[in-house]
């Protein structure tokens, strides 16, 4: 029997876009991305690469999708034993199901979750379940998540339910509440945090923090083409830098800058 390596981590992050070729050239001159097609020509897909490594994916926006009123958004998918009883256990904790389970071909067993604070995110049980994780600190890798719920206390209540993520250290800040970060409990460092949505953002969602080289370059690149910055660039405790923006598309994400030295 397999063991899955990655259980309850984040294992793939992807961008649904409305319009997929202008979302690719955004991100090109932003992080850097190259691309490959996915090798089933049947399949609209495109995978995210730096140098010959799949590191994310980009797609179309479905069309029940867009009739739903969803915007162009990342996902991001966390790696599950049985998405069937993740999806039974998303709805006995008050969340949704927007989509599955289904079956994705030579890919796993794949489901659309939705917390009870309305945040989305995917779980899928691989069909290579003992598959290990890159380093994902280096650059064009996600290696932050971050909950921006209307609710986080209530959005880390369900996951923790869902997933088994524990709490890994918590800082106060001030008008916007605790941030609080979180991780497995076999693993020492924290995978991301929960945070209260910032008041320009229309729903909750989860962000996700691409790292690049130089955070204050990418923010001129974003401005540049086309998109916003949110906050930042700051810096960040423990010596890195970040940022939060939207893309062209008005996707919500980030960006973070490695400690130097």
């Amino acid at each position: 029997m397999s063991t899955l390596v990655n259980a309850n981590t984040f294992c793939w992050h992807e961008l649904l876009a409305a319009d997929p070729e202008a979302a690719e050239r955004f991100y090109k001159a932003v992080v850097g991305f190259g691309t490959q097609p996915w090798p089933d020509p049947a399949m609209k897909y495109t995978i995210l690469t730096v140098g010959e490594e799949g590191v994310g994916g980009l797609m179309a926006l479905p069309e029940e999708a867009k009739a739903m009123g969803a915007p162009s958004h990342w996902m991001g998918t966390v790696a599950v034993a049985d998405v069937d009883a993740a999806v039974a256990r998303t709805r006995e904790l008050g969340g949704a199901v927007h989509m599955g389970p289904v079956d994705l071909p030579n890919v796993g067993r794949y489901a659309v979750l939705a917390d009870p604070t309305g945040c989305t995110l995917s779980v899928m049980s691989s069909i290579n379940p003992a598959l290990t994780m890159p380093d994902m600190t280096l650059p064009g890798r996600v290696q932050w998540n971050e909950c921006w719920s209307p609710d986080p206390d209530a959005a880390f209540a369900f996951y923790q339910a869902l997933f088994g993520w524990v709490e890994k250290g918590s800082m106060d800040m001030g008008p916007m509440g605790t941030y609080r970060m979180f991780g497995r409990p076999e693993d020492g460092p924290a995978m991301g945090g929960f945070a209260k949505k910032m008041p320009q953002m229309p729903a909750g969602a989860w962000a996700y923090y691409i790292t690049v080289p130089d955070v204050d370059h990418a923010a001129n690149r974003i401005r540049e083409s086309g998109g916003k910055v949110l906050a930042g660039p700051n810096d960040v405790p423990g010596g890195g830098r970040m940022l939060q923006a939207m893309d062209v598309q008005g996707a919500m994400f980030a960006l973070y800058q490695n400690p130097k030295g």
